[in-house]
């Protein structure tokens, strides 16, 4: 098996466990090994790892769902997590920008990259709370840039805070790109920081179309709160078909799913 297969497996194995787990509220070792037909050491091993990034919590030959109100994972982590995928995802949401338009990219740890091949696009504007977006836009490309004011996250190095609606309405929003840490049925596009959560409250109010950007471990899964109902999502680009149960349901909604 490829190295690539081989990382596609145990992803795959990993996004199983942790709908057990959210599924079950709590699974054990044993059982998983009987199931995936792997070692305890294997099995262990998966458990560090979603651990490591906020999605379960082990116990003695086990583990339970995240205690929710626990500490968010560091955005450093998050943005490692996943990122070839969200590099293809960025990419395939680039390639919807046109010449002229302006557009919101999120501070998260997906959107940023569309930074990277928007280079050749002409006479559009970007709006972010991204000091990185913004410093790199600016040295790299003639893409027009307004940071939003707020206060610096140092985490992230992005501003937080509600932005000015005076200033919103003045601007002809094409296409808010939003990245997200959940999306399901009932709650939209999630995320689990609320100075983040409450920019994109915003911003989606003032934008002609919501781009939800996440890769496959985020759908299916509601996050800490909402910033965007399924009503109000035109596009989901994610890096692997959705659940075919998703896809029916979504139907009704006509939101496009792009499978980056």
């Amino acid at each position: 098996m490829s190295g690539n297969n081989k990382r596609q497996f145990i992803e795959e194995r990993h996004a199983a466990i942790l709908k057990l787990v959210r599924e079950h509220g709590r699974v054990t070792v044993a059982n998983l090994c009987e199931r995936y037909a792997v070692s305890v050491a294997t099995i262990r091993a998966d458990l560090v790892e979603l651990e490591k990034f906020g999605k379960i919590q082990r116990t003695h030959g086990g583990a339970i769902p995240t205690v929710k109100g626990g500490p968010p994972v560091p955005f450093g982590t998050r943005r490692k997590l996943y990122g070839t995928e969200k590099r293809a995802i960025s990419k395939a949401a680039a390639a919807l920008v046109k010449d002229g338009e302006v557009i919101f990219i999120d501070g998260g740890t997906t959107a940023p990259e569309m930074a990277h091949f928007l280079g050749d696009r002409k006479n559009i504007t970007v709006i972010t709370p991204s000091v990185e977006v913004a410093s790199w836009l600016h040295s790299a490309s003639l893409v027009n840039v307004y940071l939003l004011n707020g206060f610096l996250n140092r985490d992230s190095l992005s501003v937080i805070g509600v932005p000015s609606e005076d200033f919103l309405r003045q601007m002809n929003i094409s296409k808010a790109y939003c990245g997200a840490a959940g999306f399901t049925i009932r709650d939209g596009l999630t995320d689990v920081d609320m100075g983040f959560i409450e920019q994109k409250r915003v911003i989606i109010k003032h934008a002609r179309q919501v781009i939800g950007l996440l890769d496959h471990t985020k759908i299916g899964v509601a996050s800490l709160a909402s910033f965007a109902s399924i009503d109000e999502i035109d596009t989901i680009i994610t890096d692997r078909r959705l659940p075919d149960e998703m896809t029916a349901e979504l139907a009704p909604h006509q939101i496009v799913v792009v499978v980056a």
